[in-house]
């Protein structure tokens, strides 16, 4: 196959998918209005902590930032609007944070003009637990320590700065940055958008799969495996590298641009 016809049909299922999730999105808000949220009014809520081990965070057409904080709950806070639609509460073990589903068209260029601006303030006790970030669209921004991290971008910005013991990013539409120290085992895919990573830590396992965008991983300057499965698009890399390393990074790569550098 062609990189032009690898490239169109790479675009080609992005603007289906994404087409796709946009009318179920308009659908679904209909559906849910008024279900399981918080009342109209309260700028803020919280939850309480105790026995939670993991945390899953849905944002749709909001800016959302993450952090940790000396205090025992969690916290939900809006800047200027109230919480009407957002859900904060546990489920198990699990924190989950749902925001307000409104039908927003991602197509219109000045929605985020809109966007409401919310931040999560979680204990330092939870320092450490897994994470489960889904980014439909809007911003989130993250910085905390984590140890199994899963992030997905559908569209939208994300940026993530702490630590974790393993990554798994995904970027469908949209962009992702992450700033990482501590990790061992990391999985990045980019379907279409861009994706930078920089890890100050040298990884045991890196999986990389770009079938259209841009991915950048920046690691330490250290020796790698590297196992090249380039069908179309390009793959640069700076690193040092050796078939006896136990340092083994992954990448294919059907269409777009892979580039390995090393850090400072």
């Amino acid at each position: 196959m062609s990189t032009t016809s690898a490239g169109i049909g790479a675009i080609t299922i992005v603007t289906a998918v994404v087409g796709g999730v946009a009318i179920a999105g308009t659908a679904a808000s209909a559906a849910f209005a008024g279900a399981n949220q918080l009342s109209t009014g309260p700028t803020s809520t919280t939850s309480e902590v105790a026995g939670v081990t993991g945390l899953n965070l849905s944002v749709d057409a909001a800016d959302v930032r993450v952090e940790f904080y000396d205090g025992e709950e969690a916290r939900l806070e809006s800047e200027s609007d109230d919480l009407d639609g957002w859900r904060l509460y546990r489920d198990g073990d699990e924190l989950k944070v749902r925001s307000p589903d409104r039908g927003w068209s991602w197509f219109l260029p000045d929605w985020f003009q809109d966007a409401e601006t919310v931040t999560l303030l979680l204990p330092e006790s939870l320092s450490g637990v897994d994470a489960e970030f889904d980014v439909q669209a809007g911003a989130l921004r993250i910085d905390g320590e984590f140890d199994d991290l899963d992030a997905t971008v559908n569209a939208g910005a994300l940026k993530v700065e702490g630590s974790a013991r393993t990554v798994d990013a995904q970027v469908n539409a949209g962009r992702a940055d992450v700033v990482l120290a501590d990790v061992r085992e990391a999985e990045f895919t980019v379907a279409a958008g861009r994706l930078t990573a920089d890890l100050s830590a040298v990884p045991r396992e890196v999986s990389l799969d770009v079938s259209a965008g841009e991915l950048t991983l920046t690691v330490p300057d250290d020796v790698y495996s590297i196992r090249r499965d380039v069908s179309a698009g390009d793959l640069n890399s700076d690193l040092q590298e050796s078939t006896s390393s136990e340092n083994r990074i992954d990448a294919s790569v059907s269409a777009g641009t892979a580039n390995l550098r090393v850090g400072d």
